[in-house]
Parts: C-alpha cells; structure tokens; sequence
C-alpha cells in the first residue's frame, strides 16, 4: 500500500488539525487566562533522516515533549521548540518577562509538558473526530509526556529509535504560537508505526 500522502490528503490532515490548533488555544487560554492563538503553517510529510535538517543543524538544542500513541493511531506524537523557543514559552506561561528562564528546572519542564499535553490531546482527538475511518475506536490516546533537552541529532535518534525499524515516515505539523506579544514556532512531530501510516493514508483518501 501507499506509504505517502498526495497533496489533497495534506490539504485534509492540515485542515484536522487546524481545527485541533482551535480547540488547543481554547483549552490554553482558559488555563493561563490570556487569549492564546495556535496557528497551522503546514503539514509535510519527511523521511526520518531528513528529520534532522528540518529541526535545524545536528547541534541545535531543542527541547522536546514526546508522547506515546496508544489505541488505532500507534506510535509517538512529539512536541519540539528550540531552546529559545521553548525557554520564551516557559516565561509566558509563568507570567515573567522574556530572558527571564535561562535553564529548564523541574517547574519548567512540567509547564513544557503540561502544554505539551493540551496541544497534542487536542490535534489527536480532531483527528480521530474528523478523518474518515472504518475503525469503532474513535479515540487516540496518548501516554503522559516526558522531557528531553539536548541535541536534535541525539533527540531525534533517542525518541525515534524503536520507531524507525517499523516505518520511515512521519508528518510534521508547523504551528504558531501567538499571544499578545510574543511570537514562537513549534513543530509537531507525529511518527506513525508502519501499519498506523498506511491506515492514516487509507483514511483520507477520497
């Protein structure tokens, strides 16, 4: 079976997950009680060995949020900010002015996790809302998030590892974070088992 989306099924999964992007922000703003906007760039479709390149040089540091994809949609979905990124979001969240976090204590890490819970229960519950499936199960669960801060080489070869010997592919959701004034790029990487791929492909097709 085909194991790579065309240009109408990425068309679909951006305009899923644009709408789990909404019900993210909502969830965000009601939890910092400041109007949060997520916004969905793109949706691409990247062999893991140029995966590298898309997060930045090999000894960019990146912090990362990886979760374990449980139910019909097997395999890991991972929320990554580079390191100016991810330190700018935990000072937003923690109402300090930006600079102010220079190192990723265990009160950062779990804001960092806490996000990454919200944003990627949301993508996932859209997906399974609204892409086309045969499967009863229509809920994509992910296990608790963890943290990892270090190179994108290192934390692409850790979080990936178990996953490449079954598929090659992931998708990558660009998304923008916008709130008052500040501005920041995440990209959300969903790496589906070989099977889970072919079936997401399958299921938005025409």
């Amino acid at each position: 079976m085909e194991t790579t989306l065309n240009e109408p099924q990425k068309r679909l999964l951006a305009a899923i997950f644009e709408i789990g992007a909404e019900h993210a922000a909502r969830a965000l703003s009601g939890w910092l009680g400041r109007p949060v906007r997520l916004v969905v760039s793109s949706v691409r479709q990247v062999d893991l060995e140029a995966a590298c390149e898309v997060l930045g040089a090999a000894d960019t540091l990146v912090a990362a949020c990886p979760m374990e994809l449980r139910g019909p949609l097997a395999g890991q979905i991972i929320l990554v900010f580079d390191d100016r990124a991810g330190l700018a979001l935990v000072d937003f969240l923690l109402r300090q002015p930006e600079g102010t976090t220079t190192t990723w204590g265990e009160l950062e890490q779990s804001a960092a996790r806490e996000t990454a819970n919200i944003v990627g229960c949301a993508y996932l519950n859209s997906l399974a809302a609204h892409l086309p499936t045969s499967s009863a199960e229509k809920t994509l669960e992910p296990g608790p998030p963890s943290f990892r801060h270090e190179f994108a080489a290192s934390l692409l070869q850790f979080a990936l590892m178990d996953q490449a010997t079954q598929s090659d592919q992931l998708l990558l959701i660009d998304t923008r974070f916008l709130a008052e004034e500040v501005e920041l790029e995440w990209t959300l990487l969903l790496v589906p088992s070989g099977d889970s791929l072919r079936s997401l492909i399958s299921a938005s097709s025409p």
